[in-house]
């Protein structure tokens, strides 16, 4: 049952496991049906030429209708579906009178002609053809009503009973029909805003992240750090930031192969992203180098950066069977009322320079006395 409810959901979602050549194949099958019951019910009065129309239209869907859908010529079969829904409802019309229910067919075919413009993308001029068709077909409603107010019907039924069930059955077509064709129409509308949805999300993650390691992007982090740059002159909550580096990054990709380089990378992300607390922020600075935005002072964030740096050091780094030795060396520094961001940035690049000078695989940061010191 729960794997029921999830599928009726995704389909709910526009996810859908029917393709519209699928779904018109349903329609044709819907439609052969119908013409079927109403090819028995003339043979059973008996009327025998209108049952051989019905029984023809029947196997003209199943057969030259469902080529054509599987041809994906989706335009010619609406044109055909449509004329002859309203061809032969009307010229059963005239043959039986209004009392038959045929003409209904007129108005359902409105709701299947809204969704069939929707859907097909052939159609040009999307606002003007549904309301044309519409009016045709009311046009050919009135006509058929004007018609058989002044003439009487091809066919007097001796049995009145046969005009009832054919009116019933038509009243019934006709609003399963409309229902049929609203309910697709609602469900090709929420597929449209599930696709617009996901891919508004898709050029959100393009413009906001990095699509190797799925990080931050620099222009999404220069605008975060700039945030806090206002925040910290109104409130003086100050703020760290880390500058990491992958020691020996230009010697995993010339050994193993820039695919191993971007195993190591997307690794290393994880790990850092894993490390951190909620709220911090992770970014892809550019090539190896990762910037950590810590909502914490500088000891703090220099005992982070060592956490993330040990985390790093003992992680078992395996690729296609093998073990590489990837370690990262940090540079920290403390946010400062009246500095740009990117003298921040240029503070915690020198201390990652000084961290590579002096063996890697360090934190490098400084205290208020100016003393570089290292973890």
């Amino acid at each position: 049952m729960k794997n029921v409810r999830h599928y009726i959901e995704k389909i709910r979602q526009g996810e859908s496991y029917f393709t519209f050549e699928r779904k018109l194949n349903f329609i044709a099958y819907m439609l052969s049906a119908i013409h079927f019951v109403v090819c028995v019910i003339f043979a059973l009065i008996p009327l025998i030429p209108l049952s051989l129309i019905n029984g023809c239209l029947c196997v003209f869907y199943i057969t030259i209708m469902r080529n054509l859908i599987k041809q994906h010529k989706f335009a010619a079969v609406f044109y055909i579906s449509l004329l002859e829904v309203l061809v032969i409802s009307s010229f059963e019309t005239l043959c039986l009178g209004l009392d038959s229910g045929f003409i209904l067919y007129s108005i359902s075919m409105i709701s299947a002609i809204f969704y069939f413009t929707f859907v097909i993308e052939n159609f040009k001029k999307k606002d003007i053809i549904p309301l044309a068709f519409s009016l045709f077909c009311v046009a050919i409603y009135c006509i058929s009503y004007l018609l058989m107010q002044i003439m009487e019907p091809v066919y007097i039924l001796e049995n009145a009973s046969w005009t009832h069930i054919l009116h019933i059955f038509n009243t019934l077509m006709t609003f399963a029909v409309l229902i049929f064709f609203s309910f697709l129409f609602i469900w090709e509308i929420q597929a449209s805003q599930s696709k617009l949805a996901s891919q508004n999300e898709q050029l959100h993650e393009m413009a906001h992240k990095d699509p190797l390691t799925h990080l931050m992007n620099r222009r999404n982090m220069n605008q975060i750090l700039r945030q806090r740059m206002e925040q910290l002159k109104s409130t003086g909550k100050r703020f760290s930031l880390i500058l990491g580096d992958i020691d020996d990054f230009k010697k995993v990709n010339d050994t193993y192969g820039h695919d191993a380089g971007d195993y190591v990378l997307v690794t290393v992300s994880e790990i850092i992203s894993n490390s951190v607390r909620e709220g911090d922020a992770v970014c892809r600075w550019g090539g190896e180098e990762i910037l950590i935005l810590v909502h914490e002072p500088l000891t703090s964030a220099a005992n982070a950066a060592e956490r993330i740096r040990k985390n790093i050091a003992e992680h078992p780094f395996n690729y296609e069977g093998q073990d590489l030795k990837v370690t990262m060396t940090f540079g920290v520094c403390e946010s400062i009322p009246g500095y740009r961001v990117e003298d921040l940035v240029q503070q915690a690049d020198e201390h990652l320079y000084t961290g590579k000078k002096n063996g890697k695989n360090i934190v490098v940061f400084q205290m208020s006395n100016n003393t570089d010191t290292t973890n």
